[in-house]
């Protein structure tokens, strides 16, 4: 196998690996442990994904070894917000890129 090629599948397992660690802390969040639609799932891997890319332009990865790397995967934390459409709780309803909240008024959402 060329040196490009082991990079690249290197790369891949590394890239895995972050997105299975994140991925099993969001799910196991979550009260019932899964996505409540595919907008919540996209949402998600959306947000591990913009965190991955940070992560390795940051340089921060580059001088680890492999097990300093995983250490890092292990806990890098990613704020992910809270979907609670379909759990029959009172939400705030808030704008997650501004940090506001939108309008005054709790809303009650039905449970499916």
């Amino acid at each position: 196998m060329d040196k490009d090629r082991e990079t690249k599948n290197h790369f891949s397992d590394e890239t895995r690996q972050f997105f299975s660690i994140q991925m099993a802390r969001y799910l196991g969040s979550c009260p019932s442990h899964r996505f409540s639609g595919r907008p919540e799932q996209d949402a998600v891997q959306a947000m591990i994904k913009d965190a991955w890319v940070e992560l390795r332009s940051s340089g921060i990865l580059d001088a680890l070894s492999r097990e300093g790397r995983e250490a890092v995967y292990l806990t890098t934390i990613i704020c992910f917000p809270t979907f609670i459409a379909d759990t029959g709780l009172r939400c705030i309803p808030v704008d997650f890129i501004s940090g506001c909240r939108i309008g005054t008024q709790i809303l009650a959402i039905p449970s499916r």
